[in-house]
């Protein structure tokens, strides 16, 4: 059964109900949980103000930054405190890839995602991180729809 499980992580109700099913799973199986958080370049491109200024970006890396280490870091304690032992990291890059190469490089054996479960034209326009995953994984992925 499953040794090594990898959850990505972002701040939705998607992501804590996949969080939630790997929980069980683990707990179920005595498996150890890899949290991965992905800082995606696109996101400061697109929320950048009109001047493009570098000082602003820089600020706003560092709001994001600091975010996604509280996330990993309570969402580590979460873990723990469910008796699981836990490795977290937020990587920079595009989250699909993030999350492929973090399941590669700690030898996962399951990648459990969240998603918002978006179909048609919707997932066509907005794109769909689980989709790439779950098309690219050389491993299982668990997809729990929200």
């Amino acid at each position: 059964m499953f040794k090594h499980i990898l959850v990505a992580l972002d701040e939705s109700p998607q992501s804590a109900a996949g969080l939630d099913l790997a929980i069980a799973l683990a707990q179920a199986v005595k498996a150890t949980i890899t949290l991965v958080h992905a800082l995606d370049p696109a996101t400061l491109a697109t929320s950048a103000d009109d001047a493009g200024s570098v000082s602003v970006m820089e600020i706003e890396l560092d709001e994001l930054q600091a975010a996604a280490k509280e996330l990993v870091e309570t969402t580590s304690a979460r873990v723990r405190g469910a008796g699981l032992a836990v490795e977290a990291t937020v990587r920079d890059g595009v989250p699909a890839k993030v999350i492929l190469d973090t399941a590669v490089r700690s030898n996962c054996d399951l990648i459990v995602m969240g998603t918002h479960g978006r179909h048609g034209i919707e997932r066509f326009f907005v794109g769909s991180c689980a989709e790439a995953v779950l098309r690219e994984s050389p491993i299982p992925v668990l997809l729990k729809r929200s």
